[in-house]
Parts: structure tokens; sequence; C-alpha cells
């Protein structure tokens, strides 16, 4: 890939996924505990919040595992209607992240997500977006941890100060600021677009 553009001011983006490249439905598991009578919000909480998800996220137990955990907890079925949703792909944002490519930018996600992810990204067709994935579960480390900023970093080769921190949620995204990166707190494609113009990068 040629070298970013002169005028830009990044010369990497690092994007998040969940609600930010890949959007996910709350009405999808607020229907599932309807429809097995669960309590609201139960069904989050035990799949990404509880301690089977949150060891999860960072490796430190199999998607077997955690699987017979969360079943403890909630109906098989209900847990497996969940699994078959992979969200829906932001588009608009996959357009603007290939601009960016195009122009020279390198593209990485950084996700905080179990070994599930790679089924996600190959649902929609975009495993092999980036130039390169950084998953919780495959490091060991969960944002906000800025070890785990700087260890990407670091492995991208770029300087903080040169990368682009695309995050929704906005404490982590100043987690990102704390260790130089620019962070964005991803609110929708418009505020998004103004930022890659005022870094100098292609608005398609």
């Amino acid at each position: 890939m040629r070298s970013a553009d002169s005028h830009s001011r990044v010369d990497a983006i690092l994007c998040d996924v969940g609600d930010v490249l890949i959007l996910w439905d709350k009405e999808i598991p607020a229907a599932i505990e309807r429809a097995y009578g669960l309590p609201d919000g139960s069904v989050l909480f035990e799949i990404l919040k509880s301690h089977a998800g949150k060891l999860a996220t960072i490796g430190r137990v199999t998607h077997e595992e955690w699987l017979r955990e969360v079943t403890c907890r909630l109906p098989d079925a209900a847990v497996r209607e969940w699994l078959s949703y992979h969200g829906d792909l932001n588009s608009d944002l996959i357009s603007l992240l290939a601009a960016a490519r195009q122009a020279g930018v390198r593209v990485y996600l950084l996700t905080n997500a179990t070994s599930r992810l790679w089924e996600d990204l190959a649902y929609h067709g975009i495993r092999d977006f980036a130039d390169r994935v950084y998953c919780s579960a495959s490091i060991g480390l969960a944002k906000p941890d800025p070890k785990l900023y700087r260890q990407v970093v670091r492995a991208i080769f770029v300087p903080p100060e040169r990368v682009l921190y695309i995050e929704d949620t906005p404490s982590w995204a100043d987690a990102g600021r704390q260790i130089g990166m620019v962070s964005h707190t991803y609110s929708g494609i418009p505020a998004l677009k103004d930022e890659l113009k005022r870094l100098g990068l292609p608005v398609c």
C-alpha cells in the first residue's frame, strides 16, 4: 500500500467493531427476553458482562467453556438464538475506511470481543478488510486498559499522535487519547466525516 497523503495528519486508523463497524439492534436481545420470559437486560449481561463473559473477552476461557457457563443461567435456545444474530454492517463506515486505505492510510480494527468475532467478521465478508484485526480475546487484555493501546500502537509501528482511534464508548476514547492517539467518539457518519476532513483524509 502506498504511503498516506502528505496532507493527512494521520497514517493509521484504529477502529472499534461493536456498535461502530457492526451495529447491534438492542431490540433483538429484548425480543429474546420476551420470548423466553427472561428479565430485562439479562441476555446481554449474562453473555457479555457476567464473569464468564468477561473471561471469554480476554481469552481466559474457550467458547465452549463460556457456552456451558452461560447456558446454566439462560435457556440454551435463547443463547443460540442470540448467537445466530451477527448485527448489521455499517456500510457507510466501510466506504469511508476503504477511501482512507485507497489514500494510503492503514486501517486496523481493535475490539473487545470473544473468539466469536471472527465468525461475525466472516458473516459480513470483512474478515480480510482491515490491515489487521486486534481482538481482546487473542491479546489477553481488554479496553480501556492502557497496556492494550500501547501494545497495539507498538505493533503497527505508527506514533500514537498519527493514529486516529474511532470508538463509541466515550471513556474508552478518552483512554486512547491519554496515550496520545487522536480519538474520535463515534456518534454517526456525519460527525466522523467532519473529523476525517479536519485530518485531511478523503471523504467519499
